[in-house]
């Protein structure tokens, strides 16, 4: 005898994060089948993609709160939390970063997602900067060092234009003057140009 199970049970199954590929192993479906479900779970409200081509998806029902950090590595093993948010998180700054950036290799696939502001780097980048990523756990964004998202970013924008001025930041707790030299070094970037800020600390 068949027994029936709802698509709320089928869904319930499924972890916080999915993709829509993993659909058709679990359920033994057809591509097809696993598309109607996820037609059918967006309209209603109980699941939401990624963006994008990524076919990563947040199951609101077991999760009403997404892990977006966790959604964005399944998508994109490589991606990296740089920029303004890095800052932020380290107390360096206090403003708010809508769409924080994230690094991706070029190897990687690259997707244009709405929780993050996605660009590119080559893998002699990450290379270079691996040891100045943290990470911390399985479901969250590996994350670039403070001083070394600083210089990253005016290496590749400069100040005002990456949103950011001298008067932003608050160099009186910039301590690790060691690791913005060797981010400087690393990344080609003069550290003569930050020492004016780091003097009047």
């Amino acid at each position: 005898m068949k027994i029936y199970v709802s698509s709320m049970q089928r869904l319930m199954q499924m972890p916080d994060v999915f993709r829509g590929s993993d659909l058709t192993i679990r359920f033994q479906w057809t591509s097809k089948t696993a598309s109607q479900y996820l037609y059918l779970w967006r309209r209603r409200g109980l699941i939401q993609p990624l963006g994008g081509h990524s076919d990563v998806y947040a199951n609101l029902l077991l999760a009403p709160h997404p892990n977006w950090e966790k959604a964005a590595r399944l998508a994109m093993p490589s991606a990296t939390l740089i920029g303004l948010e890095s800052l932020r998180r380290a107390g360096w700054i206090t403003q708010i970063v809508r769409r924080p950036e994230v690094a991706v290799s070029t190897l990687d696939r690259r997707y244009a997602i709405e929780p993050y502001e996605v660009v590119t780097r080559p893998p002699s980048w990450f290379e270079r900067c691996r040891a100045a990523i943290f990470r911390q756990g399985p479901e969250a964004l590996p994350t670039l060092h403070p001083a070394w998202a600083l210089v990253d970013l005016l290496k590749h924008e400069g100040w005002q234009r990456c949103g950011l001025d001298p008067d932003d930041l608050d160099w009186e707790i910039i301590e690790d003057h060691d690791a913005l030299r060797a981010a400087c070094e690393v990344l080609n970037y003069s550290f003569s140009d930050l020492q004016p800020w780091l003097e009047n600390e």
